[in-house]
């Protein structure tokens, strides 16, 4: 039995080497700069962000610079050409060179479409602020899950060490048996029975270190640390404020706060405005067309072979140079008189979108009042579930300090004093489970009402 007590103190000690501390304000921050779906909501504003310019809205022009190159080589024959001032039947002119390169800027601006550039810029703004949003969705789910995953940790680690206070005791019982025993004033069956019990909570503790493992575990997957067996010393201890919540308050607080009330309201603007937009298209639309083109066109005959009956051409000199600038400016005025009734129909859709996104707004509204009236009611009952159960365990600790004298001197047996053992380890448990419960209802409160994002992350 010693040797089994020695194991588990090096078990127990191995565990608890290679531990850096953590706070819940530490484990929150180290969340949210690693969390992938926030990473990934970043990337996803910063995509609202760069769409968010006059430019993709439509408002600014589009100007395009163009070079065009044109080059040939001509061969040429006739049998019926004027050629250098003189009618030549039959002749052929080869490698007749010409070279020319054309630059030219055009300007291509829609000037008026309906105030469709104004509207879409518009739409563009509310589509970042969705996205900011949306962000702040995830954010407040990572906060909730970092939190409650962060106290279960605790919760376990301190139920480690309720069992780890049964397990001395049964320690210490099998001990005094032992000495009992050994000098004949305990019998075979009390020496089992407390062995039993020692080795019973001896298998408690073990399963318990398991669970705490896992809860570790779990956390590092919401810390996204790369080491997911890495171990804690957790700083914050399972215990919560008594507070009192007005629900008036509240309910006020998650109509104007909640996130995911404020992100389907920002969804809704964005359908009123998707509704001005395709009612823009009932406009006529006014665009300008301009640019500039210039061409150096080169003929070159220097190298021209003629064959034919006038023997007298010779090629000229130098290459021949030719130079032409043009100017343009085009206004186009374009309405739509009929197109089959698709703007209307499109009008018609994005109304009726519209009064989708309100029915969906009073579902969520309607969902967000019961969620918030379920999880009061939750939060009071959990507080007077914890009074109960702090009562019970401070009751059932005056019993276990009792009952120990009372054993030593023989007042009870060991079965009655196991049976306050497991009392007062049962109502241990049973009040770090409704602290935690209780926490669990204040998160889920903050969660509704917008506290969580005000809080941990303003």
């Amino acid at each position: 039995m010693k040797y089994l007590s020695l194991l588990l103190i090096v078990f127990l000690t191995l565990e608890v080497q290679a531990q850096e501390q953590l706070s819940l304000s530490d484990a929150i921050q180290i969340g949210l700069e690693r969390n992938y779906g926030i990473r990934i909501e970043e990337k996803n504003v910063q995509v609202a962000e760069n769409n968010n310019s006059w430019g993709e809205a439509g408002r600014l022009p589009t100007v395009n610079l163009n070079v065009q190159s044109q080059n040939s080589v001509r061969n040429q024959q006739s049998d019926n050409q004027f050629f250098g001032g003189q009618l030549f039947p039959g002749f052929e002119l080869n490698n007749q060179q010409n070279f020319g390169v054309t630059p030219g800027v055009t300007v291509t601006w829609n000037i008026f479409q309906g105030n469709r550039a104004i509207i879409s810029k518009r739409r563009l703004e509310q589509l970042q602020a969705e996205s900011e949003q949306n962000a702040d969705v995830v954010v407040a789910n990572t906060i909730q899950s970092i939190i409650l995953g962060y106290y279960i940790a605790v919760m376990e680690q301190q139920r480690l060490e309720e069992f780890q206070k049964q397990l001395n005791l049964s320690s210490d019982k099998f001990d005094y048996i032992q000495a009992k025993y050994d000098l004949g004033g305990a019998v075979t069956s009390d020496k089992l029975l407390e062995e039993n019990n020692y080795l019973t909570d001896s298998a408690t503790v073990l399963n318990q270190q398991l669970a705490l493992n896992n809860a570790f575990r779990n956390l590092n997957l919401l810390l996204v640390q790369e080491n997911i067996n890495q171990k804690y010393v957790l700083t914050d201890s399972l215990m919560i404020e008594d507070f009192t919540y007005e629900y008036g308050d509240l309910t006020q607080a998650a109509f104007n706060q909640n996130v995911d009330l404020k992100s389907i309201y920002l969804s809704q603007t964005i359908l009123k405005t998707n509704t001005d937009l395709q009612q823009a298209a009932r406009y006529p639309t006014l665009s300008l067309n301009g640019g500039y083109n210039w061409n150096r066109n080169v003929n070159d005959l220097t190298d021209a072979r003629y064959e034919g009956p006038n023997t007298n051409y010779q090629n000229p000199p130098e290459p021949l140079i030719s130079k032409t600038g043009n100017y343009f400016a085009n206004f186009t005025l374009s309405f739509t008189l009929f197109d089959g009734n698709r703007i209307n129909r499109a009008i018609r859709n994005a109304i009726v979108q519209e009064d989708i996104g309100n029915i969906r707004i009073d579902q969520l509204k309607k969902n967000v009042e019961r969620d918030l009236a379920t999880a009061y009611d939750q939060y009071l009952v959990r507080k007077q579930l914890l009074a109960i159960n702090q009562r019970r365990r401070e009751a059932a600790q005056v019993n276990l300090q009792n009952s120990e004298e009372k054993f030593k001197n023989g007042s009870i047996n060991s079965f009655d004093y196991r049976d306050v053992q497991n009392n007062y380890l049962s109502a241990a448990i049973l009040e770090l489970q409704a602290i935690y419960n209780l926490i669990d209802s204040k998160v889920t409160l903050m969660r509704l009402t917008g506290g969580l994002i005000r809080e941990y992350n303003p």
